[in-house]
């Protein structure tokens, strides 16, 4: 060989080893090193390569182990020795090094070289070589390659990378087998041999820094090619490639001659990155979906960091992201700064992570509420810092603002009445139980006056609920004004009120303001230019002593208020011990009228209705009786108080309703004619809105039936229910008749607007017309009134044969009384109503 070709081959050599990453050398048949890399001097303990040069590999060599014998490497070179390795000694203190051995040609060149090249592990700071074994090595010398072919294969094939030379002086390219594998690219596909045809296979959005580093290399700016692009692999998908190579010459004219390098793969580092910023950028988007700006804090520095959110939560200028240390703390609410601080600096003393919340007052007046989080850390190589994410929490803090007001309201509202303001019974009893737990052991006085709003009823029945409001209203204003002023007045009920007063005066005081607000609430007032007539009826019920506090005081409140109701209204009483062993005994009544009306006691009795001229039957009333197991056969003046206070009598008059209903069907299949069966029928009834749907469910023969009404039930009423009911009664062929004519205030406009079939009048005026011209006078007026308007009369009472006769003479239609039946039940009925066809029959006959 030639000095210039083998100074040549020298060259090419060592630009091979310089663009390797381990450390690898050249030596000849006579072992001796002709090229090597700096990586190889210092597995080895040299300087440098240039010690390496030259030097014979048997003074390297591990004496135990010694050097590749020219027959070793003989084989080595014809492909007989796969696996020659030498042991060389490396630094002090240090194992031998293994160095694998393969056979290195030039082309045109007959000398015989070899390269020996161990393996190379790296991390983030300081290289570590590691020994290989055999088995470890790349893949072993396969057979006499063509030129090119086996260059580089075992001196990258550990590397995973792909060896290129591109000789432009002499036109010869040669990439190894490695590097079209990167590229899915076969042995006899053609591979790009210019700038251009290789940057069109480059991705278009690299090719702009590409064209810009090899116009740098061309310029001699750089020797060094150290890229990375996206290159397109044959099956369709972009692989990232790492580019590493130098300048081995130039041409006469200052551009690459030769260049020689690797590729390498890194499309899973590349899958790595893309994968650690997207979960960047979506740690970044879910912090700005949730207002949180980012800091960190050099703990003793004078300056922070702030992104871009966080200056713009303190309303900061974006970019200025070197913030001073303590310009977050001017910005704090001046009424949250000291805590703030001094939240701060405790953190910082005990080396805590720091957690609070506090306002930022912004220059244009705007409140933020703050969330901060800083956690920290002390590491030997930063020393102590802060790192935090702040908040922007104001919505959370508005909202929970008005959560809280509107919790506040609903609690407002749970423990006051809407319509007047006042207390309810919840506050009322939350009250008093403090009152209690509040009073010393001695004695103490407590009062409870219960109220009830008399005649409210026919207010809201007659003029309205609005009207109904409006005396609940004027009630409640005249009680907060009469009572004392620590008084609790809580409207209870529907027209009821209680007012408990803490240190009462004492029963005189009492009495005198009681009797005050009955007087004023006597008072007439205007709804709408209508004048209101109510009143109030009181219950008193004193706590002398701590012993007697209890909520029976409430109790006693009330039984005293039944007892003032019960003395005709307007009324005041004080609770007394009799008090409450009668309403023991009401309330055993209750319980007994209750189980009585679920037993089925509740039952109907019938009085004949007779023809005034002929004495013939011309019909039945069906009364309510009670005939209870415990106290025998009652009547209904002994207990329809109490089912009034109880709220049954619209259940007695559908119970009686649908009895009678049932009799006279009974009558019918057993051939007993009825000509017609009257019924009571109560305001409460009349007053219920679905009294339609209950009648008509019940399929009322036409004719066979009618209601009676107490003249208070549609007194000059304008109630648009009665109304509707008292319609929907006459479609259905049900007769009305006004049960006690006289007793009331029916006007002769209301009996015109009901047209009744029958006006029956009250037994008080019929009673005197024997003894009394006067009365009998007024009884016949009332029966040419009924003649006037067209409605037959029945005279109630009727007792004596007198009664009989002179009611005759007067011209009234119908009599019902004791001087012609008593009320039977059904049985008896059916009895009488035998008897009296036979004799009538027999009569006829004879």
């Amino acid at each position: 060989m030639s000095r210039g070709n083998r100074e040549e081959t020298e060259e090419r050599a060592a630009a091979l080893l310089n663009a390797v990453a381990f450390p690898a050398f050249l030596a000849d048949a006579a072992l001796k090193i002709r090229a090597a890399n700096d990586q190889a001097a210092d597995i080895l303990g040299l300087p440098s390569k240039n010690n390496l040069r030259g030097a014979d590999l048997r003074s390297l060599c591990c004496p135990t182990a010694g050097c590749p014998s020219e027959t070793d490497l003989a084989g080595v070179w014809d492909g007989t020795y796969e696996d020659c390795v030498a042991l060389l000694i490396g630094p002090p203190a240090k194992p031998p090094v293994s160095f694998r051995v393969r056979a290195y040609r030039e082309t045109d060149a007959d000398e015989l070289l070899f390269l020996f090249q161990a393996a190379v592990e790296t991390n983030a700071d300081k290289p570590d070589i590691r020994v290989l074994a055999p088995s470890e090595i790349s893949e072993p010398y396969a057979g006499s390659p063509s030129e090119g072919e086996w260059r580089w294969r075992t001196a990258v094939h550990g590397a995973n990378q792909g060896i290129w030379d591109h000789d432009f002086e002499h036109d010869r390219h040669f990439v190894s087998s490695g590097w079209r594998l990167l590229r899915g690219m076969g042995p006899d596909m053609p591979i790009p041999t210019n700038n251009d045809t290789w940057l069109e296979t480059i991705h278009p959005q690299d090719r702009d820094h590409i064209m810009e580093e090899l116009q740098k290399l061309e310029a001699g700016e750089t020797e060094i090619i150290n890229y990375k692009f996206r290159q397109r692999h044959t099956a369709g998908h972009w692989v990232w490639i790492f580019s590493n190579g130098i300048v081995v010459r130039r041409d006469a004219d200052g551009l690459p001659a030769r260049i020689i390098g690797t590729d390498t793969d890194i499309s899973d580092i590349k899958a790595g990155e893309a994968e650690s910023q997207a979960i960047t950028q979506r740690l970044e988007i879910a912090m700005e979906a949730a207002g949180m700006g980012r800091w960190e804090y050099d703990v003793g520095a004078k300056y922070a960091f702030w992104d871009d959110r966080l200056l713009e939560i303190f309303g900061l200028p974006k970019g200025q992201n070197i913030v001073d240390a303590d310009a977050w703390a001017s910005n704090i609410h001046p009424e949250d700064r000291d805590a703030v601080e001094k939240l701060s600096q405790e953190c910082l003393r005990e080396e805590r992570d720091i957690a609070t919340d506090y306002r930022l007052l912004l220059d244009d007046g705007t409140v933020r509420y703050i969330r901060t989080r800083g956690k920290y850390v002390k590491s030997p190589e930063r020393g102590a810092r802060y790192y935090g994410v702040n908040f922007d929490v104001t919505d959370d803090y508005e909202r929970a603002q008005q959560l809280e007001a509107a919790r506040s309201e609903l609690e407002y509202e749970s423990r006051h009445d809407v319509l007047t303001g006042m207390a309810n019974r919840r506050y009322l009893d939350d009250f008093f139980t403090d009152l209690v737990e509040q009073q010393d052991a001695g004695d103490t006085r407590i009062a409870v006056l219960h109220f009830d709003i008399d005649h409210f009823k026919q207010i809201n029945d007659t003029l309205g609920h609005d009207a109904g409001d409006a005396t609940l209203r004027h009630a409640a204003d005249l009680l907060q004004n009469l009572l004392p002023d620590n008084a609790m007045v809580a409207r209870v009920g529907g027209d009821e009120f209680v007012a408990l007063v803490p240190d009462a005066p004492g029963d005189n005081e009492l009495s005198r303001i009681a009797d005050t607000i009955i007087a004023e609430m006597a008072k007439p007032y205007f709804y709408e230019s209508q004048q209101c007539n109510i009143g109030t009826s009181i219950g008193i019920a004193v706590s002398e002593d701590r012993s007697s506090l209890g909520h029976s005081l409430f109790i006693d409140a009330d039984i005293a208020l039944y007892q003032a109701k019960k003395a005709g209204r307007g009324r005041r009483r004080f609770f007394d011990r009799v008090m409450r062993e009668e309403a023991r005994r009401r309330k055993n009544s209750f319980d007994a009228l209750l189980a009585g009306f679920d037993q089925g006691e509740i039952t109907c009795h019938y009085q004949p209705q007779f023809d005034a001229q002929t004495l013939e039957v011309s019909g039945l009333e069906a009364l309510v009786r009670w005939e209870s197991s415990e106290f025998g056969l009652l009547m209904p003046d002994e207990f329809l108080d109490m089912a009034e206070d109880m709220g049954l009598v619209a259940q007695f008059d559908e119970l009686v309703l649908k009895k009678a209903l049932s009799d006279i069907r009974q009558w019918e299949k057993a051939g007993i004619h009825v000509p017609r069966v009257s019924v009571n029928v109560s305001s409460h009834r009349l007053n219920d809105p679905s009294l339609g749907k209950s009648i008509r469910s019940l399929d009322i023969p036409r004719g066979r039936l009618s209601f009676e009404l107490l003249e208070s039930a549609f007194l000059d009423s304008k109630n648009d229910v009665i109304e509707q009911n008292l319609r929907l009664i006459d479609e259905l062929g049900i007769d009305i008749e006004i049960d006690d004519f006289g007793s009331g205030h029916a006007s002769i406009v209301s009996l015109l607007q009901v047209a009744p079939r029958k006006l029956k009048v009250d037994r008080l005026l019929i009673q005197p017309i024997v003894e009394s011209p006067r009365q009998r006078a007024l009884v016949e007026t009332i029966i040419q009134i009924g003649r006037m308007l067209e409605v037959e009369v029945v005279a109630e009472g009727v007792e004596t044969d007198d009664h009989v006769s002179i009611l005759q003479k007067l011209g009234c239609e119908y009599l019902q009384g004791y001087a012609l039946a008593f009320p039977m039940n059904f049985e008896k009925t059916c009895a009488f109503l035998e008897d009296r066809h036979t004799k009538v029959s027999k009569s006829r006959r004879a």
